[in-house]
């Protein structure tokens, strides 16, 4: 997704219009946890990572009647217009949120159990739906389907492979 997709069509999907009235604030680690640099200061050996920030358009209404997560979060802050959300990747988190657009984006290999993994965090129940139809009908081999299957506990897709 990330490499067939360009940047700009997630931004294009998630831009500012008359019909969002939220702002999510992606922080993004771009160096994962393999790659963090490490920092040296006079009291401790502190790790330190470099924070990708994005920034994504939504609609309150849509995300809340579709996520208690999200329907707990804008209730906690109803004022606020800003929220901010870590660990999480950018291009993960759009074709998440997609699933609420005319045309979501579809998951890859690369990509799929971080899909998955935001879906399950979020409760976006559409999301995990989504991704596990479009598994079901994808050409991934067996045994990717079957790990997948297992891992996220995807009923419907174990229920088509039986």
């Amino acid at each position: 997704m990330g490499d067939n997709i360009p940047i700009n069509v997630y931004e294009s999907m998630f831009a500012k219009s008359e019909s969002t009235d939220v702002c999510l604030i992606i922080k993004e680690d771009e160096s994962q946890p393999a790659k963090k640099s490490r920092k040296l200061t006079a009291s401790s050996d502190v790790t330190t990572s470099p924070v990708l920030t994005r920034k994504m358009y939504v609609n309150r209404a849509t995300l809340s009647k579709r996520s208690t997560v999200f329907e707990g979060m804008f209730a906690a802050s109803p004022d606020s217009t800003e929220f901010t959300i870590n660990d999480a990747k950018y291009d993960e988190l759009t074709a998440v949120l997609s699933v609420t657009e005319p045309t979501p984006i579809d998951p890859t290999e690369e990509n799929v159990e971080g899909i998955l993994r935001l879906a399950d965090r979020f409760m976006l129940l559409d999301a995990t739906r989504y991704v596990e139809s479009f598994i079901s009908r994808s050409g991934w081999d067996e045994k990717k389907k079957n790990e997948l299957s297992k891992k996220f506990n995807l009923k419907n897709l174990s229920q088509r492979r039986d």
